[in-house]
């Protein structure tokens, strides 16, 4: 947690820190950032970002967690409460390849922190960053089975794990070389991957996700 000192902070000096260290930790990782670095870049001594934060692993913490909350808020703040499991598939999808295209530190900075040797932060991260979204796409298919919209014979947490399964490693295919290099050989693709080419992928995994969730005719 950040100190009191960093709450009283202007609201510009506070987010220049922020995008600071957010860029370098993503840039080189956690074990290869230091906080001399993040200091001079932001313009401030590193006396004063220890006045801020305890240590550096104090900072990567709070920058992970306003990493995870921009995230969500980008991606989940205009779900509404009547959308289904298409509509909300649909858009969470759409819009996070947006933000991923503009803000792509953010989606490194959860490879890093997800990463081996991370475990003391996975640790405090990890249901931070997954239980909104299991809590909502297991609710959602429960609803769809209730309104007949969704098979009534899938495995819910299952499901629900599969979605955000293809949803992380897409993402991921955006901001990291070999994860990129791994959806072009299985979904065959020879193009850059730009927010205009992405567009007819996104649309063949929706459609996917679409015609595995539909009830069967009989």
């Amino acid at each position: 947690m950040p100190r009191a000192t960093f709450k009283h902070l202007p609201d510009e000096k506070r987010e220049r820190i922020l995008r600071t260290a957010t860029r370098l930790f993503a840039e080189r990782g956690f074990n290869r950032s230091d906080m001399d670095e993040i200091a001079k870049r932001s313009g401030v001594a590193k006396g004063s970002l220890y006045n801020y934060f305890r240590s550096k692993d104090d900072l990567f913490l709070h920058v992970c967690r306003d990493a995870i909350e921009r995230s969500r808020e980008a991606t989940w703040g205009e779900v509404r409460e009547h959308w289904d499991i298409y509509e909300v598939v649909n858009h969470i999808f759409r819009s996070h390849v947006r933000f991923e295209f503009s803000y792509p530190e953010y989606h490194r900075l959860h490879l890093n922190f997800s990463s081996p040797r991370m475990e003391r932060f996975a640790d405090k991260l990890a249901l931070e960053s997954e239980q909104h979204t299991s809590r909502k796409l297991k609710h959602l298919l429960k609803e769809g089975i209730r309104e007949g919209i969704v098979r009534s014979d899938l495995d819910v947490s299952m499901t629900a794990f599969m979605i955000n399964s293809l949803y992380i490693l897409f993402m991921a295919s955006l901001v990291s070389r070999y994860f990129q290099i791994r959806l072009k050989e299985y979904l065959d693709i020879e193009e850059e991957l730009t927010p205009e080419s992405m567009e007819k992928y996104l649309n063949r995994i929706i459609l996917f996700i679409r015609s595995f969730l539909t009830p069967r005719l009989l």
